[in-house]
């Protein structure tokens, strides 16, 4: 996924057994340092389904603009999905909004004929955030208006114009540097727009570039994402010695970011210090098949040499390959 996109899923066990509006939740997640969960409960002759974003409502005005898919499956491949837009936060609110989803997603009867195997039911949501506000730390360096006398393009991120230079940029990214000396015909444009990232990672990102120290765990997989997207060498190495020497995210989220933006020496960091079975366990995705096989590998190699792996049910052994 090269924009911020990313995929809860989930098995809710016993729904067959669902009490009337008691919701069970599924374990929270962090994904671009927001914390996020959805839950399910029987509503009268539904199921309802919602995502909920987890952040607290506080007096600073936040916001994060999304695009959602919320997805019922079965083991036979049967779906069955809704899609929306919406707003968290508390920016267009003042007592904000923090989920997303329908009272009536499906008939119940139609989910325990359709849906439910030995008790239990599947769902997915999927995310895109479109944009967000208020959640970084001020900005440490202007690309306003005020840079035009020493910049030769304007980016246009979202109506926001960053003032640049080409060949700054075309130093530190083989991205800039086709896009601006290459064939493209944006090269003469004396606007470029950059569609699909969020104008609040840009500007973080554009720091990190210029020499600046913005790097935060609130901003970190923002900036990662898209030195990631740009082929950007120094602010890809920045991000992750901030992850390894000072970020405090859970071992589970570095290591799922250093699958997904190929953070090397981050990915070796995050095995070498899982050394138990609690430890493996500690970074097991909701579902094993959604975890990348090299890191699979990895953790079995390290569940098969424990020598208390006989003594335990381990969900990674119980996994099949093929």
């Amino acid at each position: 996924m090269s924009t911020k996109e990313f995929v809860l899923k989930h098995t809710f066990k016993k729904i067959d057994r669902a009490v009337e509006s008691i919701r069970e939740h599924s374990e929270v997640e962090e994904h671009f340092n927001i914390p996020w969960r959805m839950n399910v409960s029987r509503e009268k002759n539904n199921l309802a389904f919602y995502l909920c974003c987890t952040k607290e409502i506080s007096v600073e005005k936040w916001s994060i603009d999304t695009e959602i898919e919320l997805e019922l499956s079965s083991p036979s491949g049967k779906s069955r999905s809704s899609r929306g837009e919406m707003c968290f936060g508390n920016k267009k609110d003042s007592e904000g909004y923090s989920q997303f989803g329908w009272s009536a997603f499906i008939n119940w009867k139609e989910m325990e004929r359709d849906y439910v195997k030995n008790g239990s039911i599947t769902v997915e949501g999927r995310v895109r955030i479109t944009g967000t506000s208020g959640l970084y730390t001020p900005n440490l360096r202007c690309f306003d208006k005020t840079m035009e006398e020493v910049s030769d393009v304007v980016l246009d991120v979202n109506d926001r114009k960053f003032y640049v230079s080409k060949l700054f940029l075309a130093t530190h990214s083989p991205y800039f540097k086709s896009l601006f000396l290459g064939n493209f015909r944006e090269s003469n444009y004396p606007e470029v727009p950059l569609d699909d990232i969020d104008a609040d990672d840009f500007q973080k990102f554009l720091e990190v570039l210029y020499g600046d120290s913005p790097i935060n765990d609130s901003c970190v997989e923002g900036i990662v994402l898209l030195a990631d997207m740009y082929q950007t060498e120094i602010v890809i190495k920045k991000c992750e010695s901030f992850i390894l020497k000072k970020s405090t995210k859970t071992l589970k989220k570095k290591l799922q970011m250093a699958i997904r933006y190929n953070l090397e020496n981050l990915k070796t960091d995050c095995l070498n210090k899982i050394k138990s079975l609690a430890d493996v366990r500690s970074v097991l995705p909701s579902d094993i098949i959604d975890m990348d096989h090299s890191i699979l590998a990895a953790l079995m190699e390290k569940v098969l040499s424990s020598p208390t792996t006989c003594q335990q049910r381990i969900p990674i052994l119980e996994y099949n390959c093929y």
